[in-house]
């Protein structure tokens, strides 16, 4: 009942036409706390109807601190934002490119996380790196891998996209990556690479990434779906011919290039048999540790691996958390009911 209603008030903050003031979410803050000490005190009461009544308390309770939650995690990623002054200024940052480098016709693109500038500019910036000439100027572009540390200058503007009806909402995709301003890097001298790897996890991830994919390019560079091979592996799907898309689109199979539950689920679970079954066949690992426990780590541990190659999405992160919370009841030697594990992996997921 809990996280049902901790989800319910997540639903109701989506589908607001506004969010809350802060001054209103601290009234609600304070009705969510006398909800639960009322659902505390009828709790303690040995009649039906008073443990009845605590449980509806309770569930309206969590469903304002979802409410609560939601509206304070989209205060948090809306003030990070590129003030309006700031846009179309040549801005010096120095940081790291956060993401695998994506080449296009007239350059490449890629996420740079600032670790320092010269103004206020967002956490996470989408940047385009042209070459040619442009506002009368010769670009010269750089060569770009994942987790590297560059200090480049950068013209920034704040995310907007088109509201085409049934179009894709750009602005909104911009916002759930966490990328709260796009630009460009600037024509200057002061253009320079000052580290080749970033040792963090996340970077060295994407540089790992980045390595498959080039791996994968070298091996097969004339065949016709090493694009798709890519995708399936890494999750980058930008190397999938436009062409190849359309004929996706058409028979209404897109969804199996795009890493998802269905594809975490199926390396977890063929990690899980294969680790099971082996473990069986070594008497000395069975009597320490139970095959059934055994296989739900291995599957985990591949969720997890194979969710950060595929570049962390949000889909993939939701399976994993799910794949988690049932190896988690496995591992505990509990016998759950499945309704719990389920409202588990959802509380977990909305996290």
């Amino acid at each position: 009942m809990a996280i049902s209603g901790f989800a319910a008030g997540i639903c109701v903050c989506q589908f607001g036409e506004a969010l809350p003031s802060p001054e209103t979410q601290f009234f609600l803050l304070a009705g969510a706390i006398i909800l639960l000490a009322g659902a505390w005190a009828c709790c303690r009461l040995e009649s039906g109807l008073g443990k009845g009544v605590s449980v509806v308390l309770l569930a309206l309770a969590w469903m304002l601190a979802g409410f609560i939650y939601a509206a304070w995690r989209a205060d948090v990623r809306l003030a990070d934002e590129l003030p309006g002054e700031w846009e179309g200024r040549d801005v010096v940052v120095t940081g790291v490119v956060a993401s695998l480098p994506q080449n296009f016709e007239r350059g490449v693109r890629f996420v740079f996380e600032p670790e320092s500038a010269e103004g206020p500019v967002p956490r996470r910036i989408s940047l385009a790196w042209y070459r040619g000439f442009a506002d009368d100027e010769w670009h010269s572009l750089g060569e770009v891998h994942a987790g590297e540390r560059w200090r480049i200058t950068v013209r920034l503007k704040r995310p907007h996209g088109n509201v085409n009806p049934h179009g894709f909402d750009y602005e909104g995709w911009l916002l759930t990556q966490g990328i709260r301003a796009t630009g460009y890097v600037r024509a200057a001298d002061s253009n320079i690479r000052l580290d080749a790897l970033v040792p963090a996890p996340g970077y060295l991830v994407e540089r790992a990434r980045e390595l498959i994919r080039e791996r994968f390019q070298r091996a097969l560079p004339d065949a016709p779906y090493a694009g798709v091979l890519v995708a399936l592996a890494v999750g980058d799907q930008r190397v999938i011919p436009t062409e190849q898309w359309a004929v996706f689109a058409r028979t209404g199979i897109s969804h199996l290039v795009s890493i998802s539950g269905l594809h975490v689920t199926m390396v977890a679970a063929l990690v899980a048999v294969c680790a099971g079954g082996l473990w069986r066949r070594v008497p000395a690992l069975a009597l320490r540790w139970p095959a059934q426990q055994a296989a739900a780590a291995a599957g985990v541990l591949a969720a997890l691996g194979y969710t950060l190659l595929a570049g962390w999405g949000v889909p993939a992160q939701r399976t994993l958390y799910m794949l988690a919370c049932v190896a988690l009841a496995v591992l505990l030697r509990r016998e759950t009911a499945p309704s719990r594990v389920l409202a588990s992996a959802l509380g977990l997921v909305l996290l």
